[in-house]
């Protein structure tokens, strides 16, 4: 799995999670806050893809104090029934991983997570066995406004939704995590740079058009259980606003499909009701979720978090900028005059940007702007663009 809602769910867990059974229902209990605080937890999918796989390990924090709290050090590996063993080699900020190759996960077979942690507690997951995802039917997304309390008259943006189908009735457990990209420019075109002197300057490459790519936060399951057919139409994605650039010249949405045991879609379902919650701690109480790790060294000790197995489908849509304004970031120039020198720039600032402003009689002045306005890659994206974009 990809890390698309590790630090959502983490947060979710450490304030809200209580070890007990698994329940359907909601059951009103007194939080004991303290008590789940430093609790080792462990966020992981493993899937039947080749390559790199992740499995990340924290501690939970305090409720006043909720925090992303890395375990490093730790000894993970993944078991499976026949008694291969595969070893996750850490990378830091409490991530571990494994590559794995053609053959090493198979349909049918059933894999359980050891982790041994930094004072020596061993922790293991139950076996999960890893199963197919049918093929997504359709990704499709309409231009709809959304209401919220932030914005009663209604934001505008796309809606997305997802529909699937397991003829052979062998899936009913399902969980979408999605991977956004879009399109992004750098308005102004760099004719000079000031370092302390004034060159002549230009990039090496083009830094006008960069592609970024974001996991989407957020948690997204549903279920055939109580239906007779395996099927699912028009569920509920992520929704893109008008007031992000997101939209401004073009976006795509990768939705990768997961099939869930029963128990893997309690978990992620009661956090998913959980996030969706708009009362406070108190006014609706937390779902108490049961997760898959257990202190085998100490019973005593608890832990938080969810292995699973699963395949995984997916699915690409693209949409076009819509007809109303988008927002973008402001790129305002400073226009350089006598009583507005380049040199009154502080050395902190270099390199300074500059671009050419036109002025009668074919003359030009300068104006200078934040770099990211000149330098797409200041924003972190790529100006490589992506194998699968298509206009």
């Amino acid at each position: 799995m990809k890390q698309s809602q590790r630090k959502y769910v983490l947060g979710v867990i450490a304030i809200f999670m209580v070890m007990g059974g698994l329940h359907r229902c909601v059951e009103p209990f007194t939080p004991q806050i303290k008590k789940y605080s430093n609790l080792l937890v462990v966020d992981g999918t493993l899937t039947n893809e080749v390559g790199t796989q992740v499995i990340t390990v924290s501690r939970s924090s305090n409720y006043n104090d909720a925090e992303f709290i890395a375990e490093n050090g730790c000894t993970v590996t993944v078991q499976d029934d026949e008694g291969n063993i595969y070893s996750y080699a850490g990378k830091g900020n409490g991530k571990y991983e494994a590559e794995f190759y053609q053959g090493d996960l198979q349909y049918g077979r059933a894999y359980m997570l050891r982790v041994i942690a930094n004072d020596g507690e061993v922790f293991e997951s139950d076996y999960q066995t890893l199963r197919p995802a049918p093929p997504i039917d359709s990704v499709t997304a309409i231009y709809e406004p959304r209401i919220t309390l932030e914005d009663p008259d209604g934001l505008k943006g796309y809606q997305f939704f997802v529909s699937t189908s397991d003829p052979g009735g062998n899936t009913r457990y399902y969980r979408w995590s999605m991977e956004e990209t879009w399109e992004y420019h750098a308005p102004f075109t760099v004719a000079y740079m000031w370092d302390g002197a004034l060159h002549d300057f230009s990039f090496p490459d083009d830094r006008s058009t960069c592609w970024m790519t974001m996991d989407v936060p957020g948690i997204f399951t549903g279920t055939t259980r109580d239906i007779s057919e395996d099927v699912l139409k028009n569920v509920k994605l992520n929704y893109v606003s008008t007031q992000s650039d997101r939209l401004k010249w073009r976006y795509s949405l990768l939705v990768r499909e997961y099939a869930l045991s029963a128990e893997a879609y309690e978990f992620w379902s009661g956090l998913q009701k959980q996030t969706q919650e708009t009362g406070g701690l108190y006014e609706s109480q937390p779902y108490m979720i049961k997760g898959n790790i257990t202190c085998i060294s100490n019973p005593d000790v608890k832990a938080l978090g969810f292995f699973s197995t699963s395949g995984v489908s997916e699915k690409r849509i693209f949409v076009n900028p819509p007809s109303d304004y988008v927002y973008e970031l402001p790129c305002l120039g400073d226009t350089i005059t006598p009583r507005n020198p380049i040199e009154d720039y502080p050395a902190s600032a270099y390199p300074v940007y500059l671009f050419k402003i036109p002025l009668p009689m074919g003359r030009h002045t300068m104006a200078a702007a934040e770099r990211r306005c000149f330098d797409c890659l200041e924003r972190g994206g790529t100006n490589i663009r992506p194998d699968f974009w298509v206009y």
